[in-house]
């Protein structure tokens, strides 16, 4: 429910802020933004935030879990939407390995949603679970010119476990595409295109088209692919 809303306009541009932080060799903290909308007429607006702690299994995996807070809010009063507030609490598993020049990552994660409809009072409470499957392509491998400039793509899905949110078991797809920098070993920035499929209620589907800009600060998962 808390993302499951039809929206007036199928573009929409998500600012996005990322940071894995070790603290010592086992043990780190994950940090995340993002705003959603912000700044678009007759659009559904959001706010994301979460917090986590990662434990690092060895140099290819680690585990994670934390707290997100999600606020969802029209744009205006005559755009189609209610306001929610979700407390989330989630679990995951990150894997990774390198084939040739392509490093790939698997997620897979584990979500406890807590729903409140402010506009009529009704709370709900959902599971889900989700996969992502994402490339990173560094593209020194082309040119020496090109060596801090790499392509990042993946795909998500979205599975509720039950019916109790959306009212089905495929929730979403995304898709994204984006061109990075590694600006230095801690900091790298992305710009790139989502392609998301919504399910929402009365079998129905939101096509949506957004743009994505992202800074991530201390990205472990890449943070030794460009030296």
């Amino acid at each position: 429910m808390a993302q499951n809303q039809i929206r007036p306009e199928s573009y929409g541009q998500w600012f996005m802020y990322f940071g894995d932080n070790k603290i010592n060799d086992r043990w780190g903290l994950h940090t995340e933004l993002q705003l959603r909308n912000y700044f678009l007429q007759n659009t559904v607006e959001q706010t994301l935030a979460r917090l986590g702690a990662n434990y690092y299994l060895n140099k290819f995996s680690m585990v994670s879990a934390g707290y997100g807070f999600i606020y969802t809010q029209p744009s205006a009063q005559n755009v189609e939407g209610t306001t929610l507030l979700e407390h989330r609490v989630w679990e995951q598993l990150i894997l990774r390995h390198k084939t040739d020049n392509v490093f790939i990552e698997h997620r897979y994660r584990l979500e406890q949603r807590f729903i409140e409809n402010i506009s009529t009072g009704q709370a709900q409470y959902g599971d889900r679970v989700r996969y992502r499957l994402q490339a990173l392509f560094p593209l020194y491998s082309i040119s020496p010119r090109l060596r801090y400039f790499f392509i990042n793509t993946y795909n998500e899905i979205f599975m509720n476990l039950g019916l109790n949110v959306s009212g089905q078991i495929f929730d979403r797809n995304r898709l994204y595409f984006a061109i990075g920098v590694q600006y230095s070993p801690k900091l790298n920035f992305q710009i790139g295109y989502l392609n998301q499929v919504i399910s929402v209620p009365g079998d129905l589907t939101d096509v949506n088209h957004n743009l994505q800009i992202g800074v991530s600060y201390n990205l472990d998962a890449f943070f030794d692919l460009f030296n």
